[in-house]
């Protein structure tokens, strides 16, 4: 790996050092401790936003931009300190406060941190998100009473947020008021608008207030929330990132929260910094695809650079299956499939390239396959739909409508469940998974 030292950064800094105390304060301009170890491109962007602030010291926008380069590449002490200047020369800028809370958040200097935040809140009280973010360090820190009314705010400022109603929830949970965390939750389930993680917390509420059945429904259908919410304050970090595996985990993190559109020009940044992260190459190669890029698509994988991985052969399948190459699409789904079995999104691949090359059990075993996996994670969408492949191009087999009858009990779809259960038992009226479906069905 080439490193570079940020030697250029340092004469700036030199050359500008001026006679009063005061003016040297002001051109201690912070870079990373270990300078000889910064990655040639991060070093680069350092240098730039680092002489352009030498340039005009008392410019509290260009301490903020500094500042924002060191922490969008993880330098938060450093970033800290550059916030920390912007804020003296200009007391009245809450982004830079906002950004100064979270890096001191990130170093784990958590009271600090805490104060930052409630002084940029000072500065804008009606920013929903930031009370928001409040709320989740409070808890954090176990501040329960201070939360709940960090979060109420949020929601009292903006209740359409979901990200806010779930932390509302939360609040409520940890102090202990779960018929109340339950009304906030409910709203958004029956309308049937609620993300699987909702329904994560209305499960333990259901289960806290002797729901056994509500929250067994709701455990179901359950999964994690995001690791951070959106937040403009951080609008323009992402620009800011040159390290190269910051830059791979935000590029991959947009792709599969955002998709490939709007990750693709940083998937690009990732690839040209990264060119070894075989999973952004591979990202970046349907990113393009998806843009009816193929030629472009196929040639990042060619210019493969490390070891590929199950990521990397199941994009060649996919690429050269929108080439209307099947025979090589087969070859490399098996590879992928080779690597890992367990992988039903292979799996279906593997099915949808056989049922085009007319190979019918061959597509059956495939889809089947992939219903299995994705039922052991309760992926009950996915497990239904490769089923209703399978059963357009043949008979499933006996464990294969059990697993449909499951799936589609679990989506509450009820009248189609009765049906596969009543075709399972019209093939074998003594198969014991049917007849405790059955039994299930007749709760529901």
């Amino acid at each position: 790996m080439r490193k570079i030292a940020i030697f250029v950064l340092f004469a700036t800094l030199l050359s500008n050092c001026g006679s009063s105390e005061q003016e040297s304060v002001l051109v201690a301009i912070p870079v990373p401790a270990g300078k000889s170890g910064v990655e040639r491109s991060v070093a680069q962007l350092l240098n730039k936003t680092g002489h352009d602030l030498s340039l005009a010291k008392d410019d509290p926008q260009k301490w903020l931009m500094h500042g924002s380069a060191l922490f969008a590449n993880a330098y938060y002490n450093e970033a800290a300190v550059a916030f920390t200047q912007a804020i003296t020369i200009n007391p009245e800028m809450p982004q830079s406060t906002y950004l100064l809370a979270t890096a001191l958040w990130k170093v784990n200097k958590q009271e600090e941190a805490t104060h930052a935040l409630q002084t940029s809140l000072g500065l804008i009280p009606e920013y929903d998100m930031g009370w928001r973010l409040l709320a989740e360090w409070q808890m954090e820190r176990g501040e329960i009473e201070q939360a709940e009314t960090s979060a109420r705010k949020a929601f009292e400022l903006n209740p359409d947020r979901i990200g806010t109603r779930y932390v509302l929830a939360q609040s409520l949970m940890d102090g202990l008021k779960y018929k109340e965390a339950l009304l906030v939750l409910e709203k958004v389930i029956s309308a049937n608008k609620a993300p699987r993680w909702i329904y994560t917390l209305a499960s333990q509420c259901y289960r806290q207030l002797g729901k056994t059945e509500q929250s067994e429904q709701a455990l179901a259908k359950s999964g994690a929330p995001f690791v951070d919410w959106p937040d403009p304050m951080y609008k323009h970090i992402p620009n800011l990132i040159a390290g190269k595996a910051e830059i791979a985990l935000y590029a991959l993190h947009l792709n599969r929260v955002n998709g490939s559109e709007n990750a693709l020009p940083f998937l690009a940044k990732a690839n040209k910094i990264n060119p070894e992260h075989v999973d952004v190459r591979a990202a970046l190669s349907m990113a393009l695809q998806t843009k009816g890029q193929l030629n472009q698509a196929q040639k990042v994988l060619e210019e493969l650079q490390g070891e590929a991985n199950l990521n990397y052969w199941k994009q060649y399948a996919g690429l050269s299956i929108a080439q209307n190459d099947l025979d090589n699409a087969k070859e490399y789904v098996l590879k992928a499939i080779e690597l890992d079995g367990e992988d039903a999104n292979a799996q279906d691949i593997a099915a949808f390239i056989a049922k085009n090359q007319g190979e019918t059990a061959e597509a059956m075993t495939h889809w089947q396959e992939a219903a299995r996996l994705y039922v052991e994670k309760e992926l009950w969408e996915k497990a239904e739909l490769s089923l209703a492949y399978a059963s357009e191009i043949g008979e499933l087999s006996q464990e294969g409508l059990c697993a449909l009858a499951l799936a589609q009990i679990e989506l509450e779809h009820i009248a189609q469940a009765r049906t596969t259960i009543q075709k399972i038992l019209s093939i074998e009226p003594s198969n014991s998974t049917a007849i405790a479906l059955q039994s299930r069905l007749l709760q529901e």
